[in-house]
């Protein structure tokens, strides 16, 4: 008995042991589960603390970063070299001289005091009854307190419509201003008005200009065909177009449908075949004219009985900047659905593969240019990369292109024209082969005839 007594205190000491180390053992799973819990808690609260209710951007921005995609490119070619104009620049210390010639415009229009509305709190007063409004144009959510953003929209805004009524010699042009007697300034400044991440509303140059213009002064010019005025020579020298009746968003949108204005919407795809290069199709036979020397519809490129007619287009220095900027403006904005800048481009580099093609093309008038034809060749080599055209505008052209230049009939007269009927040496010796020819049939035949 007594060793079953000792057995069974022996078995009961074991239970008792197995029981602590499952009360342990939960006791370590309940820590695990806490901590776990815990752990998941956290990272639900970082994920919903960061959890936008809203859209990345408003369905009405119309301002935009340049993509990475697009910018790495040419980084220069949106960026301001001079001037910031809205938020995404603002602030910058390489632009910092500008900011005191921004603020003596201001003074300037002050002090002319146009209207009864022509004060500072009036203008103030305006732009803060739509600032919502201009903060949803930026696609970005723009870090700026309220007094220091509308600050910003008035001078910036000020600035540009007094520089158009200057330019436009509405007012007078003081005799120490660098904007107009720096011979480097203006190019500068036109290039960096015109850049996508450089804009303002339209809403805000459109309010400041009418509170600030003189109502009893007729020749006094609406705000758009003032800025047009301003861009021409620099907007790839298209005459200005006013009339389109579409909303304009900011400067960049104003200059992109004045030269839409005059060309016709044609058929667009998402599908189309690359055309041959200049070379190629001058081979084929195909003529090239300049249109008629016109300056207003650059867009419109056609192509008729193996003749292309492309209308002149100017470029300078800051053409580059402009194609780029208005190009990534197509492909940031939803509410475009014709990418119509893009497609130029596209069927610009197609037409030009070597610095041959465009200097046929630069010879022609069909390109207006101080550039070489090697940064021609290579501004239009690579313009649309990394772009997408939805839309594509010249699809008729291009069928029409291919059909022509894959008949081989074409290729066959020209090859007679260049080879045999050039110049009238080679048409003399072409007829007196044919001659030599013909007499030496009538002779073997007569022979074959008298024979028989």
């Amino acid at each position: 008995m007594a060793v079953n007594n000792v057995s069974d205190h022996s078995v009961m000491q074991i239970k008792d042991e197995d029981k602590d180390d499952v009360i342990a053992e939960n006791d370590g799973n309940m820590a695990t589960l806490t901590e776990d819990r815990n752990y998941v808690e956290l990272v639900v609260s970082s994920i919903r603390g960061r959890i936008q209710q809203q859209p990345p951007r408003p369905a009405c921005s119309c301002i935009f970063r340049i993509p990475t995609v697009l910018r790495r490119h040419n980084e220069k070619a949106f960026l301001p070299d001079l001037i910031s104009i809205g938020p995404f620049h603002h602030g910058e210390k390489d632009l910092q001289v500008m900011e005191e010639i921004k603020l003596w415009y201001l003074h300037c229009l002050l002090d002319r005091n146009p209207t009864s509305e022509t004060s500072l709190e009036n203008l103030v007063e305006a732009i803060k009854s739509m600032e919502q409004h201009c903060r949803d144009c930026y696609e970005e959510r723009i870090d700026m307190s309220s007094e220091k953003f509308v600050e910003m929209m008035v001078v910036d805004g000020c600035f540009i419509i007094e520089l158009f009524r200057k330019w436009a010699k509405e007012v007078p042009i003081n005799e120490d201003d660098p904007v107009f007697y720096t011979a480097w300034m203006r190019s500068a400044l036109t290039k960096d008005l015109l850049l996508l991440e450089n804009q303002l509303p339209w809403k805000v140059v459109d309010c400041l200009f009418h509170h600030t213009k003189e109502k009893d002064k007729p020749e006094s010019k609406a705000l758009l065909l003032l800025a047009l005025k301003f861009f021409e020579p620099f907007a790839f020298s298209q005459d200005p177009h006013a009339d389109r009746p579409l909303e304009t968003e900011h400067l960049l949108d104003g200059i992109r449908n004045s030269l839409l204005a005059s060309y016709p919407q044609a058929e667009t795809n998402s599908y189309w075949d690359a055309i041959p290069s200049v070379t190629e199709l001058l081979q084929a036979g195909v003529e090239f004219k300049v249109r008629s020397n016109t300056w207003d519809n650059m867009l419109d490129i056609t192509f008729e009985n193996g003749v292309m007619e492309i209308p002149p287009t100017e470029i300078r220095g800051n053409g580059e900047s402009l194609f780029r900027n208005l190009i990534a403006y197509e492909q940031c904005n939803q509410s475009i659905n014709y990418c119509n800048f893009t497609s130029y481009a596209v069927i610009l580099d197609n037409l030009i593969n070597t610095s041959k093609d465009a200097d046929f093309l630069i010879q022609k008038g069909i390109i207006v240019t101080d550039l070489s034809k090697e940064d021609i060749a290579c501004l239009f080599n690579r313009l649309y990369s990394d772009t997408s055209v939805e839309y594509f505008c010249y699809v008729e052209l291009t069928e029409n292109v291919n059909a022509y230049y894959q008949d081989r009939w074409h290729r066959w007269q020209t090859i007679l024209r260049r080879d045999y009927f050039s110049n009238p040496w080679s048409i003399f010796s072409l007829v007196a082969a044919l001659l030599i020819l013909g007499f030496t049939f009538l002779q073997t035949l007569y022979s074959l005839l008298t024979y028989y």
